[in-house]
């Protein structure tokens, strides 16, 4: 155990500041950040397989939480494996979170704070996200790499040794990009992630792929590589309601195996700035009357 990371996270709160102090002390890390010597470090004496089909990941402790034990849904490999060992110790090392944890696969994407549970997982994917993603390393890593591409957050979940789907979410969050992520499995979506300038979506969970979209042209095929970039019809993708032009999107799809596929939605700031004046113009044409 490291005696002298332990006293100083002992002022620590939130996630990011126990992020910070852990950074400050291990200097000379790289990605992929060794997220297994961080728990020995911390006193996490032991890191066990979990036979279930209920939970994704566990910890015990102690009553004063000096020690614990981290456990995973055996099977869990790679990227995954290493979120969750990062996420219960986030549970471990935020001073509010208390008693032993039963974490399901729906608490590892929890990013809601309406209740007591919502806020406490989510501020453990903060910190997985934000230990094993460190954001000026990651922010450098996506910038040198370029626009936005499907190659990119492939490449970058090997580097940090995550799973796609965790970065995307990272992505996302500190991309300067206007830009987003569709999961589907069949041509069926599952989820969404988007920057927060990107447009409203006009689909969302459970939807069929788009039937005008590139994705939905592709999804009975499977190839390694993502597609060539296709320029779509705003209207495909996005919500019209309230807008007289939607802007021109960016399309590019990769289908994985069993069915998987991840789509990438990309808007240039051009097109964005085009429509923007397009319904500023529109606006000054039409005629007003007093009543």
């Amino acid at each position: 155990m490291n005696d002298e990371l332990m006293m100083d996270l002992a002022d620590c709160a939130a996630p990011e500041s126990i992020i910070a102090c852990i950074l400050r002390h291990h200097p000379d890390w790289a990605a992929p950040v060794p997220i297994e010597d961080l728990a020995s470090s911390i006193n996490i004496i032991d890191i066990l397989e979990m036979e279930t089909e209920e939970f994704e990941g566990g910890l015990t402790t102690d009553p004063d939480k000096r020690k614990g034990v981290i456990l995973y849904k055996a099977g869990t490999k790679g990227g995954r494996r290493r979120f969750t060992i990062a996420h219960e110790i986030g549970h471990f090392l935020i001073p509010w979170h208390k008693g032993d944890q039963r974490c399901t696969k729906k608490d590892m994407i929890e990013r809601r704070i309406e209740t007591l549970v919502q806020k406490q997982e989510t501020e453990a994917n903060r910190f997985a996200a934000g230990i094993l993603m460190p954001r000026p390393w990651f922010v450098s890593d996506m910038r040198k790499l370029g626009d936005a591409d499907v190659e990119h957050v492939k490449t970058l979940a090997r580097q940090y040794g995550t799973s796609v789907e965790a970065t995307v979410a990272r992505y996302v969050e500190l991309t300067d990009d206007c830009c987003a992520f569709v999961f589907s499995k069949d041509g069926i979506i599952r989820y969404t992630r988007a920057t927060k300038d990107f447009p409203p979506l006009s689909v969302r969970s459970k939807h069929h792929l788009p039937e005008r979209s590139l994705s939905g042209r592709s999804s009975n095929r499977t190839q390694s590589r993502p597609s060539e970039w296709a320029e779509i019809q705003g209207s495909v993708w996005l919500n019209g309601e309230g807008r007289s032009h939607c802007p021109k999107v960016l399309e590019q799809t990769l289908l994985q195996r069993e069915g998987y596929q991840l789509t990438l939605l990309f808007i240039a700031p051009d097109e964005i700035e085009d429509a923007e004046e397009i319904e500023a113009l529109e606006e000054s044409w039409t005629p007003r009357f007093r009543r």
